[in-house]
């Protein structure tokens, strides 16, 4: 299964200057269309992540970015 990015934009780069992190949600397709599906993993709206609490938990299907690949972390 092929999981497509989207990539980061000054929106993203003003959430990090401001301590927030944007989320993203990727799809389950990979039941309905097995290992050779492309899913293309969708972000949250700026504004909800710009308003949601830092310490607020996720819904489900709902991860950060940063926490699953290597993009957008600074070493």
């Amino acid at each position: 299964m092929t999981i497509i990015f989207p990539k980061i934009t000054w929106e993203d780069r003003l959430l990090l200057k401001l301590g927030k992190r944007r989320a993203v949600f990727i799809p389950n397709v990979y039941r309905q269309f097995g290992i050779y599906a492309y899913a293309r993993a969708v972000k949250e709206p700026f504004l909800h992540a710009l308003f949601r609490s830092s310490g607020e938990e996720l819904q489900k299907g709902w991860v950060y970015l940063d926490d699953i690949t290597s993009r957008g972390k600074e070493e």
